[in-house]
């Protein structure tokens, strides 16, 4: 067994590689191996394997040529960018012991363990230890944080009746700043069978996950921040689709540094960034920059100015049982239209 079909066997898709890590030679021959990710420094290896095992491709795994770091997901908020305290580097004699690792941290719930291999890499595995069953499934295609409301029940659910209005009334609204309902309708209309939209947690997140139902393509929200998002849209362009990644922040500092990673790896990635900026007038601006960019090649970075006033009705639909959230709606006539959020510049 080759350590890539090692990797493989505990259900690993992607394995990121940090210069100099010489994983090619590492992985050597054999009937099976992980995608070989390259990133350009730890941050940007770690960002990539959460992203890869939010998206269910398995254990997120990063390897600088000694120490195997692998990532799981987590519920718990964290910025994926800081490493955190760092655990020992638990050395593992035999392709057998690798994978008991692996199964007590799974067992445990723990996040992120390191594993420094002893053994040859090539060392076979024996027949006495079975491989687990750990294939993942290939990406949903939308994932709800609200149990049991689909399309098939939207009529008899009265949280999706609710959705339904609030989401109705706003995407008729066509003014800019665009209220998120609208702008996620916008993306839905216009994404291509081969896009897959990665959307961060937060308020961009909630309205992707609750307002967009693509007539075409993919969808996920991952639990952490913008860069995991940047770099779950840029696996997903790895595999061939069109990644679009939602965020609220310029792409700076590491989600910038992910760019230039996907330039350099010819993947066609898409960047909305729904903050204050973007010489948009109405949604029709919108969806004409979202054609134009979904039909070119490469990195593109779309600017969408979105007002997300209207995400304490959305909150109101999803956490209580009245009405209150629809009477608003219709007292202001006008809602997601109010004072926008504070400024912000890009950082240097």
């Amino acid at each position: 067994m080759t350590f890539g079909e090692l990797l493989v066997s505990v259900g690993t898709g992607h394995l990121i590689t940090l210069p100099g890590s010489r994983a090619a030679r590492t992985l050597a021959a054999g009937s099976a191996s992980p995608r070989l990710v390259p990133a350009p420094d730890e941050i940007c290896a770690r960002l990539i394997a959460l992203a890869a095992a939010e998206l269910d491709h398995g254990p997120g795994a990063c390897w600088d040529g000694a120490v195997l770091t692998l990532l799981f997901p987590t519920d718990a908020p964290r910025d994926p960018a800081v490493p955190g305290p760092r655990g020992p580097v638990e050395e593992v004699a035999t392709p057998a012991e690798l994978l008991r690792a692996v199964s007590a941290a799974r067992s445990a719930g723990t996040h992120e363990i390191r594993l420094r291999p002893t053994f040859r890499l090539d060392t076979p595995l024996p027949d006495a230890v079975p491989l687990p069953d750990t294939m993942f499934p290939t990406p949903g295609t939308h994932v709800t944080a609200t149990p049991g409301v689909t399309a098939d029940n939207a009529a008899d659910n009265p949280i999706s009746r609710r959705l339904a209005g609030i989401v109705g009334t706003l995407a008729a609204q066509d003014e800019a700043p665009l209220n998120p309902a609208r702008a996620a309708a916008d993306l839905a209309e216009t994404l291509p069978t081969s896009g897959f939209v990665v959307a961060e947690a937060g308020p961009a997140g909630l309205w992707i996950e609750h307002a967009m139902r693509p007539a075409h393509g993919r969808v996920r929200v991952l639990r952490a921040g913008g860069p995991v998002a940047l770099a779950g849209a840029l696996l997903a362009g790895l595999h061939g689709d069109i990644g679009v990644a939602v965020v609220e922040d310029p792409p700076v500092g590491p989600a910038a540094t992910l760019l230039h990673l996907a330039s350099a790896l010819d993947v066609d990635l898409v960047v909305e960034v729904w903050g204050q900026r973007g010489g948009l007038r109405r949604a029709a601006d919108h969806r004409q920059r979202l054609r134009a960019a979904l039909r070119g090649h490469g990195v593109r970075v779309i600017e969408v100015p979105v007002d997300f006033t209207s995400t304490k009705l959305l909150v109101d639909a999803l956490t209580d049982g009245t009405e209150d959230a629809l009477d608003a709606l219709d007292a202001k006539g006008s809602a997601g239209t109010g004072e926008p959020q504070a400024n912000f510049e890009p950082q240097q």
